[in-house]
């Protein structure tokens, strides 16, 4: 999940200019008849709900070896790729060596720190926490803050089933680079100072 830079965020034109003439119609006109006077009203209101059709696209050329994030390691390189399929999206993530391009470079890999038998803390406390540590290490390992650098950060965080499962706990936290504009990296970025 890549961590959002501060940005202001403006509604379109046509947009504001829906809202003014909601308004306009909304307010009170001082010649319309009082509901008492016209009698009481009726609102019908019918539910529908539409299933989106989503396009198929064609399965795309991955390279690397299919993985669960879960499993990599500090140093690993990963891509990831998504289609649509039989009104699915699928995704899927491949391991590559850091050598070649990729898309992603895990550089640290910690557990939250609950103890077993801790509820889980919700999701919000697990994503401070993780957006915490990743913005931690990040210069560490680049050689560059990350306000100044090109890169730019995720992390994968455990679910609330792997964290309160009985016998496999996971409180795993992946932190990870990647390039701001979706563009594949070669080599890894450590100490690179981008």
């Amino acid at each position: 999940m890549p961590v959002p830079r501060p940005n202001k965020r403006r509604l379109p034109a046509a947009t504001m200019t829906a809202v003014l003439l909601l308004a306009g119609a909304c307010s009170e006109d001082a010649d319309a008849p009082t509901p008492s006077a016209v009698g009481p009203a009726t609102v019908t209101t019918s539910i529908v709900e539409a299933r989106p059709t989503l396009a198929d696209e064609g399965i795309p050329d991955w390279v690397g070896d299919v993985v669960n994030l879960h499993d990599l390691a500090d140093g690993t390189c990963f891509n990831q790729y998504s289609w649509v399929q039989n009104d699915r999206h699928v995704e899927i993530d491949t391991r590559v060596p850091c050598e070649g391009p990729h898309q992603h470079e895990v550089y640290l890999r910690t557990d939250h720190p609950a103890r077993a038998g801790a509820p889980w803390p919700g999701d919000r406390e697990m994503e401070a926490y993780a957006r915490a540590e990743c913005y931690g290490a990040f210069a560490a390992f680049v050689g560059k803050i990350y306000e100044l650098s090109e890169l730019e950060l995720g992390y994968l965080t455990p679910s609330r089933a792997d964290f309160e499962h009985e016998e496999a706990r996971f409180r795993g936290i992946h932190c990870y680079l990647m390039v701001e504009d979706g563009a594949e990296m070669v080599g890894s970025a450590r100490d690179s100072r981008r």
